[in-house]
């Protein structure tokens, strides 16, 4: 069973996700628009349908931690992204 990490790329237009092997690899990655304007609940949703078709993608997989860029500005301690210009309506 290989170790992977869930990968994802906030964008204001585009969602993506990867499994990510320890030294870079891709192994897997999907994307999909990003439902921005939906607000915040309903790309979480688009994180953990995404994270799902990894997953079934790579059904052995260890997963060792999960990792998420998005647009600042951040709040890093709080774990929170904060009115990012990108995504409009964020709060």
């Amino acid at each position: 069973m290989t170790r992977l990490a869930l990968a994802f790329d906030l964008g204001g237009t585009e969602l993506r996700g990867a499994l990510v092997e320890s030294d870079g690899g891709v192994v897997a990655q999907v994307s999909a628009p990003t439902m921005a304007i939906a607000g915040s609940d309903a790309v979480i949703g688009q994180i953990i349908a995404l994270a799902g078709a990894l997953l079934r993608q790579r059904p052995q997989a260890d997963v060792a931690g999960i990792g998420i860029g998005a647009p600042g500005p951040l709040d890093p301690k709080a774990g929170i992204v904060i009115a990012p210009p990108t995504l409009a309506g964020w709060h």
